[in-house]
C-alpha cells in the first residue's frame, strides 16, 4: 500500500471526470426541470486547434435566468454540418430533449446562421421552435466597425493607435509619458495613461478613446520632449538623450495628432461613440432578456435620431471644444482644402472649418450608425415581436386575448415603477395557475439568449487553461478541467466523488464477518 500513491494521468483523469460529471450532472438536472432551454456556441482556436464552447440558458426553480457552460468539443472541421453533430451527440449522450429547445445563439458566419447549411437551420429541422438569434453584442460590434470605416474616421484612428504603440513597445517612452502625468496631476491614479485598441471588440475602444482623451496634452508634451527637446527645464534632463529613430518617429507623430482635423474628428467619434458604452454593458448580463434588449436598442436608436436632428447645435459644442484644445497644444483652426474631384475623402463643399467638419464628419457618421443600427438589429425586433404572438406552446390559445386584458387591468392602477420593467421581473409576479399563457410566453421571453458572451467567458477560460505547458492535454481532460474552473463555487460532494472513483476500480477483495 505504501506505493500506491494514486497520482498517475490514468487516476488523476478518472478523478477530475468524476467530479466534472457531478457538476454538469447538477446542471442538465436543473435544464430538465425547467421547461425550455436554448442552446449558445462559439468557436475558438487554441494552439491550432478548433474547440467549441456549448453554454446553456435555461430558467431555474426560482425563475432566475441562467446561462451556464457545458463543454469543449475539438472540431476537425467546422462545417454547419460538423457542428450540428457535436451538439446532438452531447444533447442525446446527456439525455436532453431536442424538443425543448427553444433558442439557439451564434456569431453571423455561415456555418452558424445559414438557413441552408448552418448550424441553426438544421437544428431547426430538429426543433423547429428552437428561434436563431444573432449575437446581440457581435451586432453591436458591427455597427461600431462599419461607422469608423469612413475614411476620416480610419485615418484619425490608425493615428490614434500608432501613437499608443509609440510608447507600448518603449519602457523608456512609456516612462517618460507615467513622469509627465504624475508630475501634473495631483491625484494621480493608477491606471495606465494609454490604452491599445482592442482588435475584435469594438466597443471595448471605447475605454481608450476615454484614456487618450485624457492624456493628449501630457502625450503632445512627451513627444515635444522626444521629438524637439522641449521642457527639459520642467522634467529634467533625464529624458534628454534620445536615438535618432525615436525623435524622428515623435516629430511625425506630433505634426498629425496636432493636426486640427485629428482632433476635431477624434473628439466627434469619441463624443458620438459614447451613447453605446452603457448599452455595450447590459447586452453582457445574463439576466438580459430579449424584450428588454429590444427595448433598449430601440431607446439608442432614437438616441441617435435626436443627435441628427440637432446636429447643428450637437457639433458646435463639438467645435468649440476642438478649438480650445487645439489652442492649447499651439495649433491653428483650419479645414482641409476642398477639391473640385475626390475620391478618398468626403468633400462637401462649406465656407468655415465648423461646418465642413459637421457636413463631412458629423453627419455621415450619425448616418452610418443610425443606418447599421437598423440594419443589424432588425432580426433582434423581429424575434421579439415573433414571442409576442407565438401560439405553439400556449396551454389555451382561445383565451390569450382574454388574459392579456386581466393582465393590463393588473398593472394599470400602478404607478410606471411599480410595473415589471422587464419579461425577467414580470414572470416573478406572473402567478402560472391566473395567468397560464402569459407565463408560458414570459418563460419563453427568458429563456431566448440575446448574446453568447457566455460562451466568450469560458473561451477566456480555455485560454487560461490550454496553455503552452498543457498544449498536449486530452480532449475530456481540458473539457473536465474547463467546468472545474468555470464552476469554482459549485460545491462538490467528496464522499460521492470517492464512491463514483471505487465503482470505477473495484478491488478483487471480499470482505467476511468474523463474528
Amino acid at each position: 500500500m505504501r506505493n500506491a500513491t494514486n497520482t498517475s494521468p490514468k487516476i488523476q483523469n478518472d478523478l477530475i471526470d468524476v467530479m466534472a460529471k457531478q457538476i454538469l450532472g447538477s446542471i442538465i438536472d436543473e435544464v430538465n426541470a425547467s421547461p425550455y432551454y436554448s442552446i449558445l456556441a462559439d468557436e475558438v482556436t487554441s494552439h491550432n486547434i478548433e474547440h467549441l464552447s456549448v453554454c446553456v440558458r435555461f430558467l431555474d426553480q426560482q425563475n432566475n435566468i441562467r446561462e451556464e457552460f457545458l463543454a469543449f468539443f475539438p472540431l476537425e472541421r467546422i462545417t454547419g454540418e460538423a457542428i450540428l453533430q457535436a451538439i446532438l451527440k452531447f444533447l442525446q449522450d446527456n439525455d436532453i430533449p431536442a424538443s425543448n429547445m427553444r433558442g439557439q445563439e451564434y456569431d453571423g458566419a455561415s456555418n452558424m446562421s445559414s438557413d441552408a447549411v448552418g448550424v441553426q437551420g438544421r437544428i431547426k429541422r430538429e426543433a423547429p421552435l428552437a428561434t436563431y438569434v444573432h449575437c446581440n453584442g457581435h451586432c453591436l460590434n458591427l455597427v461600431i466597425s462599419k461607422s469608423c470605416s469612413l475614411p476620416q474616421v480610419r485615418n484619425v484612428l490608425d493615428r490614434m493607435q500608432s501613437c499608443c504603440r509609440f510608447f507600448w513597445n518603449s519602457p523608456k517612452r512609456s516612462g517618460l509619458l507615467e513622469v509627465i502625468v504624475k508630475h501634473n496631476l495631483v491625484d494621480e491614479t493608477r491606471r495606465k495613461p494609454l490604452l491599445d485598441l482592442c482588435k475584435t471588440r469594438w466597443a471595448e475602444r471605447q475605454s481608450a478613446y476615454q484614456h487618450f482623451y485624457q492624456a493628449f496634452v501630457f502625450v503632445t508634451e512627451a513627444l515635444e520632449m522626444i521629438g524637439i527637446k522641449r521642457h527639459l527645464e520642467k522634467y529634467g534632463n533625464t529624458y534628454a538623450d534620445w536615438d535618432t529613430a525615436s525623435r524622428s518617429d515623435a516629430q511625425q507623430l506630433l505634426a498629425s495628432i496636432t493636426n486640427f482635423e485629428f482632433i476635431i474628428v477624434f473628439l466627434t467619434v469619441y463624443q458620438y461613440l459614447s451613447h453605446l458604452a452603457g448599452i455595450t454593458v447590459k447586452l453582457q448580463k445574463q439576466a438580459l432578456d430579449i424584450l428588454e434588449a429590444h427595448q433598449q436598442i430601440a431607446e439608442i436608436s432614437r438616441v441617435y435620431k435626436l443627435e441628427w436632428q440637432n446636429v447643428d447645435s450637437g457639433f458646435a459644442n463639438i467645435f468649440e471644444h476642438a478649438c480650445r484644445i487645439t489652442n492649447k497644444v499651439g495649433s491653428t483652426v483650419e479645414m482641409p482644402r476642398i477639391a473640385s474631384r475626390q475620391q478618398h475623402r468626403s468633400n462637401a463643399p462649406a465656407i468655415s472649418p465648423c461646418e465642413y467638419f459637421q457636413r463631412n464628419v458629423a453627419i455621415p457618421l450619425l448616418d452610418h450608425i443610425i443606418m447599421f443600427i437598423d440594419q443589424q438589429f432588425s432580426g433582434s425586433s423581429i424575434t421579439a415581436v415573433k414571442l409576442l404572438v407565438t401560439r405553439s406552446d400556449l396551454p389555451s390559445p382561445e383565451l390569450f386575448e382574454m388574459e392579456i386584458q386581466r393582465w393590463k387591468n393588473r398593472y394599470m392602477p400602478k404607478q410606471y415603477k411599480e410595473r415589471p420593467s422587464s419579461a425577467a421581473d414580470a414572470i416573478k409576479e406572473c402567478d402560472k395557475d391566473m395567468f397560464p399563457n402569459i407565463y408560458i410566453l414570459l418563460q419563453i421571453a427568458c429563456t431566448v439568449p440575446v448574446t453568447s458572451c457566455e460562451c466568450e467567458r469560458s473561451a477566456s477560460g480555455l485560454r487560461r487553461l490550454n496553455n503552452f505547458m498543457r498544449a498536449s492535454m486530452g480532449k475530456d481532460r481540458l473539457s473536465n478541467l474547463a467546468l472545474l474552473h468555470i464552476h469554482y463555487d459549485f460545491c462538490i460532494d467528496l464522499d460521492k466523488v470517492v464512491d463514483s472513483f471505487a465503482k470505477l476500480h473495484p478491488r478483487r477483495l471480499e470482505f467476511e464477518c468474523i463474528l
